[in-house]
């Protein structure tokens, strides 16, 4: 049996990914027109910048997510976003397995870059040539965000249902 808490947790990790979903979706309409010729339009720049923001910006909410409702522990310092990338990376014993791996974290870690400098500038500071390969490689890892996080709720399901039937619920 699936605790309310799991439930809510798992509830709200899902509607995120749906909304990476939808960005992945909007970003391949916004770059349509574009077929492998660079983006010189400062609106469409604007608005590519916009989804990679967003797309981080998804994917931290989830980590927020799992660190209060699981790990009961969220970064706080200056640098906590960092801190809250790394700390997905982790195994907690006891409570969690790492939730990504450090290559996904990898892959994840420029966009994280990108999302700071995003909100630190002006729009039409933003460079083509600086964006691309945030902006081609963003459909690939929403992918295997997707699958790892999946993979993660799976994980944590089957151990409420060990914990629920009297087993041990990390499996140890």
């Amino acid at each position: 049996m699936v605790t309310a808490e799991l439930l809510v947790l798992e509830s709200r990790i899902r509607l995120e990914l749906q909304q990476l979903e939808r960005l992945s979706e909007e970003l391949q309409k916004t770059l349509k027109p574009y077929k492998n010729r660079p983006v010189k339009n400062t609106i469409i720049l604007r608005a590519l910048g916009s989804i990679l923001h967003d797309f981080y910006s998804g994917c931290e909410k989830i980590f927020l997510h799992i660190a209060k409702e699981i790990d009961r522990t969220a970064p706080k310092s200056e640098s906590w976003h960092r801190l809250l990338l790394e700390q997905m990376t982790l195994p907690l014993k006891g409570i969690r397995p790492p939730v990504i791996t450090s290559e996904l974290a990898g892959e994840l870690a420029p966009f994280l870059s990108f999302r700071h400098r995003f909100r630190h500038r002006y729009g039409f500071d933003l460079e083509w040539e600086r964006m691309e390969s945030l902006v081609k490689a963003m459909p690939d890892t929403v992918e295997h965000f997707q699958r790892t996080i999946n993979s993660f709720l799976d994980m944590l399901a089957e151990a409420d249902d060990r914990e629920q039937n009297g087993g041990d619920p990390h499996g140890l």
